[in-house]
């Protein structure tokens, strides 16, 4: 059986009502932005937390807006996951990965931070990065007001939060503030475009390669696509790095570069656990409501940060 015939009967279900809505390159920055919410529908009702808090910290350019997720839980300090959500650089904001991010403290049972780094047009690279790379750095520093151990401190990134929690991981690496744990989900790492599953998936399941093209054209332009900090598959090493979870979508243009990197990884001696869901698409981590494996990535992501998190 191929990977198309593969496809999960509810991923596909979705595919065919989403099929009349324009793709995301054939629109403006303003219409995808807004386009984007339609994710929000796909959810289940948000988990309630002990405590939900809405600040602004201080980044390099502007203040930032984070969410900072407390579930019940006994006195800590406890882990810290620092959410980097998914956006093509471009869209989405704290509202979408809201309920994802409450759903990880749930069951993780840790604190939870997402931030809304800038986005490009307006912001292109290397702005987000050095928006998440301070924030883990804020995070960090300010652990004993926020309650959390900050040498458990973990960062979850999707698609291109995924990009930018791969490269915050790495230009944090061997430093006061190294990353104990990366999870990266469906993450773009290759500013080339070049992996098969490139042209495998290219239209029809969701995210297609002219819109990945669009999203990379926005942040980071025509070149310095060798630039690790752009394509982290691209970095010279890897020995480096923390333990690391992989998770790609069967039928996703970026599935193949994800499992690229996690076999370097692995190849470096990384404790790496990388998992494929088959019959999945992209972004299907935000679509609990009408995807089940999108449970089951929910369960596999807290499962690893526990296990890695309370060593």
């Amino acid at each position: 059986m191929t990977e198309s015939l593969a496809l999960h009967p509810q991923a596909r279900a979705h595919l065919a009502a989403a099929a009349t809505a324009p793709g995301i390159a054939t629109l403006s920055v303003p219409e995808a932005r807004l386009a984007i919410l339609g994710y929000l529908d796909l959810q289940r009702p948000a988990p309630a937390m002990a405590q939900v808090q809405h600040r602004f910290i201080p980044g390099p350019t502007a203040d930032l807006p984070v969410r900072i997720y407390r579930p019940p839980q006994d006195p800590g300090p406890h882990p810290v996951i620092v959410v980097l959500h998914g956006s093509g650089w471009v869209i989405g904001n704290l509202d979408l990965v809201d309920e994802p991010a409450r759903v990880l403290a749930r069951d993780t049972g840790y604190v939870v931070l997402a931030v809304n780094y800038q986005k490009a047009p307006e912001h292109p690279f290397p702005v987000p990065l050095q928006d998440c790379v301070s924030t883990v750095r804020w995070v960090h520093a300010h652990a004993t007001e926020l309650g959390v151990d900050p040498h458990r401190l973990a960062v979850v990134g999707d698609s291109a939060g995924g990009n930018l929690a791969a490269a915050t991981t790495a230009e944090l690496a061997d430093t006061d503030v190294a990353i104990a744990a990366q999870a990266l989900l469906y993450p773009a790492l290759d500013h080339q475009m070049a992996a098969a599953s490139y042209t495998e998936f290219a239209e029809g399941f969701g995210l297609d390669a002219v819109d990945m093209a669009w999203f990379w054209n926005h942040y980071a332009g025509a070149g310095g696509g060798e630039d690790p900090r752009v394509s982290p598959l691209r970095a010279k090493g890897f020995a480096h790095l923390p333990s690391t979870f992989v998770a790609t979508a069967g039928h996703d243009v970026l599935r193949d570069e994800a499992e690229t990197y996690a076999g370097l990884l692995r190849d470096a001696g990384v404790d790496v656990v990388a998992q494929r869901y088959s019959g999945m698409i992209h972004g299907f981590w935000w679509m609990d409501g009408v995807l089940d494996d999108s449970r089951t990535l929910q369960r596999d992501l807290a499962k690893f940060l526990v296990d890695r998190l309370s060593r």
